[in-house]
């Protein structure tokens, strides 16, 4: 099956955050599977630069003519991984930039006309080269596929399937409603059943309302999306269209993640020898300068500042955790508000917080392999690394219950309070702790069930079988397969 990805991001030619990592993730899994993956991304400037396809091909000329724009570029296409071509969109006025999407924390002002750009070059794309599927990864590429059912829904392109996968929600790509002028969509589209959201454009309804199936990237993510606090003013769609919603978890590289051959520990373990565990935790309390936490753990979080990761609980949870007698190592960029908030608990804590305001990717895996616990206190959470990477690594998440960590994180005890059930043990098949509501305080007694579990001898138990779990693309991806050939079949049957 021929397939092709349109996303804004694509590791590791380009990429800001998770959605680099899961449709390069996906595409390279698809590959393996025998599938033919061509992924249509931005040439952004550094995507050009990175090496990472070293044998860049001219893929033909690009001309565009968006509203009263007009834009002329090239495809340059090389092989990224065993059956997947990467398509660079080099479009300089559009591209060639030092961002991807702004700098100095402000969005470039003609995003909305760049990412138009990019889904009208890809779907002129899919009319000439005739994949079995689309997929549009986020609102970046939703468009594509209002277009392949629309202005270009003719002849072979009507046997194309079409899947958009919603990565997250929060994210919609909503524009001035003058902007349907520059997409070549037909004015008429724009009305509550297509484009047009709360007297915006929105581009990422281009996919929802116009593909074959819908993806959200878990199955729990899936449902929150119809509700009123998850959907974001798009609930509505998302119900319109629950028929052709599922929900299929992301998956981890597992051979980039893998403490068995990782180069930035100090030591390598695994599931049958957990030795290496143990010196992982040592260099690490030594290396950040931090004691041995009295009789409690060493808790860990990694990730962006912000809100939405639930980074201002775990600066409100800081000091009860050391009073219980955790420590803390922490790590990740954003909020200027969270940093000085962290900076002041450090400070006050010197020996039992470590906070560094950037990302250090070898520290990470050296956190992630040396904490006992890693905190995900997450306000939402569509599918999440931070917690496969820790289970890769066999640390306890200790996350809030929402969106894919539910899917990920199995907490016999959380489920009991749900169903009201008697957990015999609780520990005996879990592989994380969930808690709710979101507060700080839940935050520290959950946390305090890992340390009860440590107290009684058990953690190296929960460690093991996190270690012996598959968080690979290997699931997720057969899932994928099984969907796109259903999308496939019932393409073709299209009249």
């Amino acid at each position: 099956m021929h397939v092709m990805f349109v996303c804004s991001e694509l590791a590791p030619l380009c990429q800001s955050g998770g959605l680099g990592d899961a449709t390069s993730g996906l595409a390279r899994a698809l590959g393996a599977l025998g599938h033919e993956v061509t992924v249509v991304v931005p040439g952004y400037r550094s995507a050009l630069a990175s090496g990472a396809c070293p044998r860049l091909i001219d893929g033909g000329a690009v001309h565009l003519t968006l509203g009263p724009h007009s834009f002329a570029g090239r495809f340059s296409c090389g092989t990224l991984f065993p059956g997947v071509e990467a398509a660079l969109l080099d479009v300089p006025a559009l591209f060639d930039r030092a961002g991807l999407y702004g700098e100095a924390g402000r969005d470039y002002p003609d995003n909305g006309l760049r990412f138009v750009a990019l889904c009208r070059a890809a779907a002129y794309r899919a009319e000439a080269e005739h994949p079995d599927i689309v997929v549009a990864h986020d609102w970046h590429a939703a468009l594509t596929l209002a277009m392949l059912r629309t202005s270009l829904d003719r002849g072979p392109n009507r046997a194309i399937g079409t899947v958009q996968v919603v990565h997250n929600n929060a994210h919609q790509g909503r524009f001035p409603a003058e902007m349907m002028g520059v997409t070549g969509l037909a004015p008429d589209l724009f009305h509550v059943d297509g484009l047009e959201a709360w007297g915006s454009l929105c581009m990422l309804k281009g996919g929802l309302m116009w593909a074959d199936r819908i993806v959200a990237v878990s199955p729990r993510y899936a449902r929150e999306l119809q509700t009123h606090d998850f959907g974001e003013g798009l609930e509505g769609a998302y119900r319109a269209r629950a028929h052709r919603l599922v929900g299929i978890v992301n998956g981890i590289d597992d051979t980039r993640f893998d403490p068995q051959n990782d180069p930035a520990l100090p030591a390598t373990f695994s599931a049958d020898d957990l030795a290496g565990k143990a010196r992982c935790r040592e260099a690490l309390l030594s290396r950040l300068a931090l004691d041995e936490p009295p009789p409690g753990l060493l808790c860990a979080a990694v990730g962006r500042l912000a809100q939405q990761k639930g980074w201002d609980i775990i600066a409100r949870a800081v000091d009860p955790l050391v009073e219980h007698g955790a420590s803390l190592a922490l790590l990740g960029d954003g909020s200027p508000a969270i940093a000085a908030a962290l900076t002041a608990k450090q400070a006050r804590h010197p020996r039992r917080v470590f906070f560094r305001p950037a990302f250090d990717d070898a520290l990470a895996r050296q956190l992630y392999a040396g904490a006992d616990v890693m905190l995900v206190p997450s306000r939402f959470e569509p599918c999440g690394l931070v917690q496969l990477i820790a289970q890769r690594y066999g640390t306890v998440p200790v996350a809030h219950a929402t969106g894919g960590l539910v899917d990920t994180i199995h907490d016999p005890m959380a489920q009991s309070a749900r169903t009201g059930t008697d957990a015999f043990d609780p520990w005996r098949r879990a592989t994380g702790v969930l808690f709710s509501p979101l507060s700080p305080e839940n935050l520290v007694s959950a946390v305090e069930r890992v340390h009860k579990l440590a107290d009684g001898g058990r953690l190296p138990e929960v460690q093991k079988r996190l270690l012996q779990l598959d968080v690979s693309w290997d699931g997720p991806a057969q899932s994928w397969a099984a969907l796109l050939h259903e999308v496939q079949a019932e393409a073709k049957r299209r009249p």
